[in-house]
């Protein structure tokens, strides 16, 4: 029997996410922003969908209780936990969706998001029938997304007009005036629409009126652009329906699981790259005539492994039969490089085995010799006078060219280099051929947040110890690896340096730059649409979700425990970093463990700190044992802003305070 059973106790999400990503999306399907939580990358998706579905007039989380509402100040959806029960091995079971809502017909829809091979697991299949029989029953829908229904081109798109939501003050009035010159139905790009209006409102706030207004049509159905073909620009030709016109529905979610993809026997006229085995290769990365070789290797090679003949691909590609089959041959050794011209060459070596192990052995030194000392060194003559000895004739020592070109052989294997440079781990091979980077569309789409700490002992001129570690913060574009905001602090990182960051990354970097006699200007001023951090105290507080979630409409990401490789990006920035204080910077010693020893041998000193209060640099002084500040005005005193400034502390939250 299915029934909603109320008595069932909702799930913790977040602790059931596991190593999935998890967090925070802003819906605006009420009217307001509410935080909807997220357990894996799927559910975002989903959410999303949802978001932008003309006929979803509202969702919520079907497996959270009271519990989770309250301890994440979150509005307890109707009827949470919404179970099903369901019969698993003739076991009564109850199941909890995971999005529960009502279109605008006042209908029930049933939403459920995870990876298709999870999703057909019997007691998964079990849950969905069961889901799909109630939905039928209360003539509503049953919805299953995904990673084949759920693209990510789609959802980039989303997030992208998601981001651009947010109103302003001056947006009612140059929406009025958008309307007089962009007509309904008219195909023109937003930066030609943005130069009708230049004359009368800012540059900046005409074409955010003109994005916010492109999202509020696509949530409404009225925007004309298949958002599955084109990724959104400046440049990209849009149009808008009339407000009275029927809503565009997109394709709608399957209530089943779609068929597996069955492997067919291939035609000419296709390229099934999944038949190929072995580690991908980017083509993007090739001159355009080596590139359009290695794609013609690539299409041809995967069409013989799927079933094709040789010479029907052969006459097709315009390869001559052997050498298509000696292609072949190399792809199942060696991957996608094989198709590369001339990636996977290699002449046959005229060195004599037991040198080539010798100089194995000798490039694996943990002392790193280079090639001369290769070259010169007594194992290889030895090795030479073995030979000589064993075979009656003398046996010459190899040349340096030789030996240059055997170690550039060994340096083509990512184990040895791994084993020379003492590396931790093995690198993994590539098994994608599109790059994660480059997918994403625009900078600022997706942004990654970290705190670290630096071992750097800073004193006063006078020997008075400041402090013996410092503390940083980045957020930084993963698409453009831009940094968008840094914080640097003696003490340990709180939620307000948060907060400086974000309106580091929102503001210009013009008066910063200027303050701090910088070289070079710091053009990289942005509002991230996704926040990618870890689970450190100050990206999971409430303040922090608070400014994120419901006053910026920025979605938040966290990554799974344990996981620095998730968040690349920002973890290679600080190494960078790390290593160019520890062994770059003037005036510091490299390889002492005492911060204090290398303090005293550095000479490095602290003359001016910033001051928290009003961000100028100002020097320290020490007052009955403590370093303290000279007495001054804050900067809401000293600074004659007009514009809007950050955030102050109130029983609200985070409000932007008038100047």
């Amino acid at each position: 029997m299915l029934m909603v059973a109320p008595a069932v106790e909702g799930i913790d999400l977040f602790k059931i996410a596991g190593r999935s990503i998890s967090g925070w999306v802003p819906s605006l399907k009420t009217g307001t922003t509410v935080r909807q939580p997220f357990c894996s990358q799927l559910e975002e998706r989903l959410m999303l969908w949802l978001e932008y579905h003309p006929l979803v007039a509202s969702y919520a989380r079907g497996d959270i209780g009271q519990a989770f509402a309250s301890a994440y100040r979150l509005p307890t959806p109707k009827h949470a936990p919404f179970a099903i029960g369901y019969t698993f091995e003739g076991q009564p079971h109850d199941y909890l969706p995971d999005i529960v809502g009502r279109l605008t017909s006042g209908k029930l829809f049933i939403a459920e998001a995870g990876m298709e091979d999870d999703k057909r697991g019997d007691r998964n299949l079990a849950k969905a029938e069961a889901a799909r029989h109630l939905a039928r029953l209360q003539r509503g829908v049953f919805w299953i997304g995904t990673e084949r229904t759920l693209t990510r081109f789609r959802h980039y798109n989303l997030v992208f007009l998601h981001a651009r939501r947010q109103s302003f003050p001056a947006f009612a009035d140059i929406a009025a005036a958008l309307q007089e010159v962009w007509p309904w139905g008219e195909m023109a790009p937003v930066c030609e629409v943005a130069s009708r209006l230049e004359h009368q409102f800012p540059a900046p706030l005409v074409e955010a009126a003109i994005w916010k207004v492109v999202a509020d049509s696509a949530a409404q159905g009225r925007l004309l652009v298949d958002l599955e073909q084109f990724s959104l620009d400046r440049t990209l030709p849009l149009a808008l329906l009339p407000t009275d016109a029927s809503p565009r529905v997109p394709d709608p979610l399957p209530d089943t699981l779609l068929p597996e993809p069955t492997q067919e026997v291939a035609t000419i006229g296709g390229a099934p790259l999944g038949f190929i085995p072995g580690p991908t290769f980017d083509g993007s990365t090739l001159p355009e005539p080596q590139r359009e070789q290695f794609h013609r290797n690539l299409r041809a090679v995967g069409l013989v492994l799927a079933g094709a003949t040789q010479t029907s691909v052969a006459e097709k590609e315009g390869i001559p039969r052997s050498t298509l089959g000696r292609l072949v041959r190399r792809t199942k050794q060696r991957g996608q490089i094989a198709c590369v011209p001339h990636g996977s060459y290699r002449r046959a070596t005229t060195v004599h085995p037991a040198f080539q192990e010798c100089i194995r052995r000798l490039y694996l030194l943990p002392t790193l010799l280079s090639m001369a000392a290769i070259q010169e060194h007594t194992e290889m003559h030895q090795v030479a006078a073995r030979l000589s000895k064993a075979s009656g004739t003398r046996v010459p020592v190899p040349s340096y060219k030789q030996v240059r070109t055997e170690v550039n052989r060994l340096k083509m294997e990512p184990d040895l280099v791994a084993v020379r440079e003492r590396a931790k781990s093995v690198p993994r091979e590539r098994e994608s051929a599109e790059s994660f980077v480059l997918s994403i569309p625009a900078p600022a789409l997706l942004t990654q947040v970290d705190e670290h700490t630096m071992e750097l002992y800073v004193v006063t001129p006078d020997g008075t110890t400041v402090a013996s570690r410092v503390h940083a913060a980045v957020l930084v574009c993963v698409k453009t690896a831009a940094i968008l905001g840094a914080v640097l602090s003696l003490g340990p990182l709180k939620e307000e340096d948060y907060m400086r960051l974000l309106k580091m990354a929102l503001e210009p970097k013009d008066r910063l730059v200027l303050a701090s006699g910088c070289q070079h200007a710091w053009p990289c001023t942005g509002k991230p649409a996704i926040v990618f951090h870890d689970r450190g105290k100050i990206f999971t507080s409430e303040r922090a979700r608070q400014v994120l979630v419901d006053r910026f409409q920025i979605i938040t990401e966290q990554a799974p425990p344990y996981c620095p490789s998730a968040k690349g990006t920002v973890e290679s920035l600080f190494r960078w970093m790390t290593q160019r204080f520890e062994r770059r910077l003037p005036n510091t010693s490299y390889g002492v463990n005492s911060a204090q020893t290398s303090a005293q041998a550095g000479g490095m000193t602290l003359e001016e700190v910033e001051c928290p209060d009003c961000s100028r640099t100002r020097s320290l002084s020490e007052h009955k044992g403590v370093l303290r500040f000279p007495s001054h005005d804050r900067r809401k005193m000293q600074t004659p802003v007009t514009s809007k400034r950050w955030a102050a502390r109130g029983k609200t939250g985070w409000d932007l305070v008038e100047g």
